[in-house]
């Protein structure tokens, strides 16, 4: 599928999507899809000065759900790199010797993940609870993973692509390009899995709070927006109580995280040991008490703030993809 969107200004993105990521990894690959966004940015390496000297951003991400990778820059810019750009994502073209270091890299970034108190956390929760390991993966795995395991993920991840975002003064053709017709249903549900932690680390004045909704199944968008009133800035009911009422902790987070065609939402934070009961208690007042808390002039506020978003996402069309790559009903 080849979504082709105006821009409103002259500047342009070009986004190659490949849905499925960690929903097609398996005992032994957990960390592969990650791992190999990395290796096929290798395919790049020799356009890097070609990119600068255009001004052409470009990046790769993987999610739970999708691999993505994006050329942005001025649209005649972005328009001359289209073709190569396709051609080399078609292709794996790294070496063992390139595969090994790589991977040297990304155990470095999966040390780096949990030597942080509130990801490792959540990332243990994961484990824990959905026998999910995050895109970050298992360390073992990735230890033992070989080149041939690669090749192999190539042919089930990237042969093709599952959808193409191009913002541009100019739409993208490509007749002959083939996309994946990928249909993944990996339902989550909650459990007590026995899996490997990573729990190296002691935090022994901080405590991370990790509040988990039960399993969403519809309505995303409406949670997206009940998620805003709650803690959108230092006047959300969350701020006021956890924070500036109280001086508990520096921040509140409130977020949906998609899991394939499902939700869970979770309110974080971290404060001293001494003060987590303080803490719940305020979380637990503010989501207990809507009728308080979620009034009339907050929805509207909220309202107001998602329809200037609309029009500044409109003009900065070129960086604004998410409702494209996202399941209809979901932004």
């Amino acid at each position: 599928m080849i979504i082709n969107l105006k821009s409103e200004t002259e500047l342009s993105g070009f986004y190659v999507v490949y849905e499925g990521s960690t929903n097609l990894e398996k005992k032994g690959w957990f960390g592969i899809s990650h791992l190999m966004e990395h290796l096929m940015c290798k395919n790049f390496d020799h356009l890097q000065e070609d990119f600068d000297r255009d001004g052409i951003d470009w990046n790769a991400y993987t999610s739970s759900n999708e691999i993505v990778f994006y050329l942005t820059g001025l649209d005649e810019k972005v328009n001359k790199w289209k073709g190569e750009f396709m051609d080399l994502l078609g292709q794996f073209d790294v070496t063992k010797e390139e595969f090994e270091n790589e991977r040297n890299i990304v155990l470095e970034e999966y040390m780096d993940s949990f030597n942080e108190q509130t990801q490792c956390h959540v990332l243990n929760l994961s484990r824990k609870l959905f026998g999910d390991f995050d895109p970050i993966g298992l360390k073992e795995d990735l230890e033992n993973l070989k080149f041939m395991d690669c090749l192999n993920y190539f042919e089930l991840q990237y042969a093709k692509p599952t959808k193409i975002i191009n913002v541009s003064k100019k739409d993208y053709k490509n007749p002959t390009l083939d996309f994946a017709d990928r249909t993944i249903i990996k339902p989550i549900s909650y459990g007590n899995h026995n899996v490997p932690l990573e729990l190296n680390n002691e935090w022994k004045d901080k405590t991370s709070i990790a509040i988990l909704s039960p399993v969403i199944n519809e309505d995303f968008a409406y949670v997206h927006f009940i998620n805003a009133m709650l803690s959108l800035g230092l006047k959300s009911p969350l701020y006021q109580e956890v924070r500036e009422k109280r001086g508990l902790a520096y921040y509140v987070h409130c977020y949906q995280s998609r899991m394939n065609d499902q939700g869970i939402n979770t309110i974080s934070t971290q404060t001293s040991n001494r003060n987590f009961d303080a803490v719940v208690e305020a979380v637990k007042k503010v989501i207990t008490n809507p009728n308080k808390y979620l009034t009339k002039e907050r929805f509207e506020l909220v309202r107001d703030y998602y329809k200037v978003r609309k029009q500044k996402d409109e003009i900065l069309r070129y960086k604004s993809v998410n409702q494209w790559i996202n399941p209809k009903g979901w932004s």
